[in-house]
C-alpha cells in the first residue's frame, strides 16, 4: 500500500455503525470499496451507490471461502460482530471461526487485515462478546500479515445503533431523567476517529502490527453521557434524575433477552447493560499512536455534527415503539378473545337482523381467530411489519363489514367507526417506526 495510492478494500459489516461509516469514509478518498453483507435489503438501503458482495460471516469458516475475495482487494476491514448469540447470530462463528479463515485466507494472498475489536475484548472476560472477540483478535495476531486491531469504546456517530440508540432513548424521556447504571464508567469515541484509524492504516502511515484502544481520554459515569447527549438533541434539563435498581436493570435486561429470542435486538439486552455495568474504559496512550492526536472528546465528537429534527424524533419514537406494539398486541388479542367467549350472544344478534347463520357462525370465529393470531404475530420480530399492515386490511375489511350491518355506527363520536380509524393509523404510524435503519 503505497502512501496517495487508491486501495481495493474489502469493508465487512459494511451497513453496521462503524462498517458504513468507514466504508464512506474511504471511498470519498477515492478508494475502490467494496461492501459485504448478508442482509440486502439493508445493504441497498444504506449504501446504495458502492458494490456488494452477499454472504453470510456463519458460513465463511474456511480459508477457501474468503480466497476469491481477499485476493481480488489489498486490504480487509473487518467491522462485522455481534453482541449476543441469538437464532440470527453465533458469537463463535461471527467472531472466531470466520476471522481465523480469513486471516489464513489475508496470508495466502497477502492482504493486510484491519480487525475493528472492542475495549474490554480480553481473553477472561465475564462476557462471551468479549471473549470471542479477544479470540479473533489473537487470530488476527498470528496471522503472517500485515495487520492491525483497533479497539474503540463507546462510539458516538451522526446515526444511532445499539448502545446510542439506548442513552439517545433514555435522554428523551420528558420532564425527569431515569439512568441505568448511572456510575458505570464509560470512554467514548467519534466513529470520525474509529474511521480516521482505518484510513491511515490503508494509506501507509500507522505501520502494521499496530494494536491500540481507540478512545478519548475523559471517563464520563453514563449519567454524564445521558445528560451531554440530552443538551446535544436539545431536549430541556431534566427536573429529576431517578437512578433504576440495580434488580429491575437486571429484570429488564432478562425480559430483553426473551424478547431477543423473537428477533428484538433490543439495547437493554443483559449483554449490552452487563458490559456497561463492568465499564467500557481503554487506554487512550494507544489512540494517539492510531490517530496521531487524542481521540476527540465527548463535547468535540457532538459538535462535529449539530442534532437535527430527526434525531429529536428518532429518540422519542424509541420511547412510543414498544409502548404502540404492545397496545396493539394486546388489544387484538382481547378483541379475538372477546368474540369468542361471547360467541353465542353476538352470532344470535347478527342473525336476528337477518344474517345467514352458518356464515355469520364462519365469520366470527374467523375473524376472532385472526385477531388473536395478528395480536400474537406482532411480539415477532420478523412478521411485525407484515402484521401491521394485515391489520391495517382486516381493519378495513371489518369497517366495511360492519358498515353494512351497522351504518349507524359511523355517526357515534365514541363508536366502533373512531376506534377503527385510530388502529388504522397506530398500525401505520408502528410500521413506519419500525424501519430498521
Amino acid at each position: 500500500m503505497a502512501d496517495n495510492q487508491p486501495s481495493r478494500i474489502l469493508v465487512l459489516g459494511a451497513y453496521g455503525l462503524i462498517g458504513a461509516h468507514v466504508a464512506r469514509t474511504l471511498a470519498a478518498r477515492g478508494h475502490d470499496v467494496v461492501a459485504l453483507g448478508r442482509d440486502r435489503a439493508m445493504a441497498r438501503r444504506v449504501l446504495p451507490d458502492l458494490p456488494w458482495v452477499y454472504h453470510d460471516l456463519r458460513r465463511m469458516t474456511r480459508p477457501e471461502a474468503w480466497g476469491p475475495l481477499t485476493q481480488s482487494v489489498d486490504v480487509v476491514v473487518n467491522c462485522a460482530g455481534t453482541l449476543q448469540a441469538s437464532r440470527a447470530d453465533d458469537l463463535e462463528a461471527v467472531h472466531l471461526h470466520a476471522i481465523g479463515a480469513l486471516a489464513a485466507a489475508c496470508e495466502r494472498a497477502g492482504t493486510g487485515l484491519v480487525q475493528i475489536s472492542a475495549v474490554g475484548a480480553e481473553p477472561d472476560a465475564p462476557l462471551a462478546f468479549y471473549r470471542t472477540k479477544a479470540g479473533g483478535d489473537a487470530l488476527v495476531r498470528a496471522a503472517r500479515t500485515d495487520w492491525w486491531i483497533f479497539r474503540p469504546g463507546l462510539v458516538i456517530a451522526p446515526t444511532s445503533y445499539g448502545g446510542t440508540t439506548l442513552i439517545r432513548t433514555l435522554a428523551a424521556v420528558p420532564f425527569l431523567q431515569p439512568i441505568a447504571l448511572p456510575t458505570a464508567p464509560v470512554q467514548t469515541v467519534s466513529v470520525d476517529d474509529v474511521a480516521l484509524a482505518v484510513v491511515r492504516t490503508v494509506e501507509g502511515i500507522t505501520p502494521p502490527g499496530t494494536e491500540a484502544d481507540l478512545v478519548a481520554r475523559e471517563v464520563h459515569p453514563v449519567v454524564d453521557i445521558v445528560a451531554a447527549t440530552r443538551r446535544w438533541l436539545g431536549f430541556k434539563p431534566a427536573r429529576l434524575t431517578v437512578g433504576l435498581p440495580r434488580p429491575l436493570v437486571a429484570m429488564v435486561g432478562h425480559v430483553a433477552d426473551l424478547f431477543g429470542r423473537l428477533g428484538w435486538r433490543s439495547p437493554l439486552r443483559s449483554t449490552a447493560l452487563r458490559a456497561i455495568e463492568g465499564g467500557v474504559v481503554g487506554r487512550a496512550e494507544g489512540t494517539q499512536r492510531a490517530l496521531g492526536r487524542d481521540a476527540l472528546s465527548l463535547e468535540q465528537t457532538y459538535r462535529g455534527f449539530p442534532a437535527r429534527v430527526e434525531d429529536r424524533l428518532f429518540a422519542r419514537v424509541q420511547l412510543l415503539v414498544p409502548l404502540l406494539l404492545f397496545a396493539l398486541a394486546v388489544s387484538w388479542i382481547w378483541k379475538g378473545a372477546a368474540g369468542l367467549w361471547a360467541f353465542p350472544g353476538v352470532t344470535e344478534t347478527l342473525i336476528t337482523r337477518g344474517m345467514p347463520e352458518f356464515t355469520t357462525r364462519l365469520v366470527v370465529a374467523a375473524l376472532s381467530t385472526l385477531s388473536i393470531a395478528l395480536g400474537l404475530s406482532l411480539f415477532v420480530r420478523r412478521l411485525a411489519v407484515r402484521t401491521l399492515v394485515m391489520m391495517v386490511f382486516v381493519t378495513i375489511f371489518y369497517g366495511a363489514a360492519l358498515s353494512f350491518m351497522a351504518p349507524a355506527m359511523w355517526a357515534d363520536p365514541f363508536g366502533a367507526g373512531a376506534n377503527l380509524l385510530l388502529i388504522i393509523a397506530a398500525a401505520l404510524a408502528t410500521r413506519a417506526m419500525l424501519e430498521a435503519r
